[in-house]
Order: structure tokens, then C-alpha cells, then sequence
């Protein structure tokens, strides 16, 4: 009502921002607290920029508690994707208040990698930067496996997003390996990265591929279809690859899946196969 129909007023922007203070700043984030159901308006661009222009951190979080709280009848307000613009240029707020931190995280979870496409991949990656996520952040809050598997995917995802986030990406899978289970992985992301010898990349993507394909063969099991005989052939050929140019990837990727939560009566036949073909190769490469 500030925004739409009393512009004029004098100290409409300090009523406004009072008003977010008194309504949303004592709600834990995350609440379903939201009876009733807002309604995105042309106002709201206006409401964003008085927000964010105030500078103050607790205000900002204030209107980011509004847009991601939801009830059974209410979805988080469309209107955060207005945000996201914003969100990228908050390097001036950083290091983040505890509960700006945890509000900025809960809102990226909301919109995906998608609702940040309009400010690239390095403007998402600087975002990210001064949230400082570690894996409970990532375990605990939204689909972040596969906000950060469509960051890395993007058209510059591979050139841009820094080796500490893939790392990030295998740890969070390792914790939670069905985050997977029916998520494409593009092949083309393991021959890439091969190609430009960027082997630390490489090494936490060959990690996700054959988690991703443990995963497959236990849900094939499961639901008693065949079993798979073979993985594809490049698959093989890029892992003994990695494993030529960094022997000890060999024991990182056998300690990721030693992690694995499920129970392994058995592992894959073309993952044992592949890493008893690798140890000679490895060793023979290593010396020479």
C-alpha cells in the first residue's frame, strides 16, 4: 500500500521499512507463517529498490523473511526474483550478518541457478563467494546439488566456476548420493575437462559420474530390472585417464565411495573392473 498508493507521503520510505522491521524482523526464516496470499505487483520493483538502496543488512533480510516464508495455501513470493540482481551486488555487506547469510542462501535455494542466468555465471560465483558455503549449508537448505550441477553445466559453467564448488558439489553427494538418482549428467563436462587438463575438476566430476552410476544400478536393483552389464566405454577411458595423470585420485575416488550411505553388497562390476585396470596403469605412468 506504501509503494502503490501513497508515494507521495512524507517518509513513506522509513514507514515502509518500519513496517518490514515490525512485520518479519523477530520470524525464524523458513517459517510457514504466511496465511495470507501475496500477490506479485508492479510496486514490488519499487519496494526492492528502496529496500536494498537503504544499505542496511537487517532491512534487506527483513524483505528477503517476507518473500521466502510459506504456508500451506502460499508458495515463496514470486516477486524474490526481482532480488537476485540485488542479491549480486551486496559485496559491499559482506562478510554477511548470521541471519542476512542464512536468508540470501534459503533465497538462492528458492530460485536456482536459473533466476540468476540474467547476471552470468561469474556474478552467481561472486554471490556465492562471500556466503562462504560449506556442506551443511548445502545439506540442509533446498536442492543446492542441483542448483550448483546447472551452475557448472551452463555454457561457461566449466571456464568459471571454481575448482572449491565441484569440491563441494562430490562432498554434498557423497552425504547424499540419491540428490542424483535421475539427474543427467552432461558427458560432455568429463571430455572438456580432460581436454584442457584442468585434472582437479575433473577428478571431483569423475567422482559424481560413478556415485551417479552406483546410485542407478542400486535403484535398477531395487526395482528388479536387469542389471546393467557395462558402463559406457568413454566413461572408462576418461577415468583411466585421470587416473594416469593423477594416481591419487584412484584412492580419493575410492574413499568417496566407501562413504556411501547405502549398503554395498557389491560393487559395480565396471566401476571394480575399471579401478583393477588402473592401479598397473597408473603405477607404469607414475614411473615413467
Amino acid at each position: 500500500m506504501l509503494c502503490e498508493s501513497h508515494s507521495s507521503l512524507e517518509n513513506r520510505n522509513y514507514l515502509l521499512l518500519l513496517a518490514l522491521e515490525i512485520g518479519f524482523r523477530h520470524i525464524i526464516p523458513g517459517d510457514n507463517l504466511m496465511e495470507a496470499k501475496l500477490t506479485h505487483m508492479e510496486s514490488h520493483q519499487q519496494m526492492v529498490e528502496i529496500v536494498f538502496q537503504s544499505g542496511e543488512s537487517e532491512v534487506i533480510a527483513d524483505l528477503l523473511c517476507a518473500w521466502t516464508s510459506s504456508s500451506y495455501t502460499h508458495k515463496p513470493h514470486p516477486s524474490l526474483k526481482i532480488c537476485a540482481e540485488y542479491l549480486v551486488g551486496l559485496s559491499h555487506l559482506q562478510p554477511f550478518s548470521p541471519r542476512l547469510r542464512q536468508l540470501v542462501i534459503r533465497s538462492i535455494a528458492l530460485l536456482g541457478y536459473q533466476g540468476f542466468e540474467q547476471v552470468g555465471v561469474e556474478g552467481f560465483v561472486g554471490l556465492l563467494d562471500g556466503l562462504h558455503l560449506c556442506v551443511e549449508d548445502v545439506d540442509r537448505i533446498g536442492n543446492w546439488e542441483g542448483h550448483l550441477l546447472d551452475t557448472i553445466q551452463s555454457p561457461e559453467g566449466v571456464q568459471h566456476v571454481p575448482c572449491r564448488y565441484w569440491e563441494l558439489l562430490v562432498e554434498s553427494v557423497v552425504l547424499s548420493p540419491w540428490a542424483l538418482d535421475g539427474v543427467t549428467l552432461s558427458p560432455h563436462i568429463m571430455t572438456l575437462l580432460e581436454g584442457t587438463e584442468e585434472w582437479d575438476k575433473l577428478e571431483c566430476w569423475m567422482g559424481m559420474v560413478w556415485i551417479g552410476w552406483l546410485v542407478s544400478e542400486e535403484t535398477d536393483e531395487k526395482l528388479g530390472t536387469d542389471e546393467k552389464l557395462g558402463t559406457d566405454e568413454e566413461l572408462e577411458r576418461v577415468t583411466l585417464s585421470l587416473f594416469q595423470q593423477r594416481p591419487g585420485a584412484i584412492r580419493k575416488l575410492e574413499q568417496w565411495v566407501e562413504k556411501l550411505t547405502w549398503t554395498r553388497r557389491q560393487l559395480s562390476k565396471s566401476f571394480q573392473q575399471t579401478f583393477d585396470q588402473a592401479y598397473p596403469k597408473a603405477e607404469q605412468q607414475a614411473a615413467l
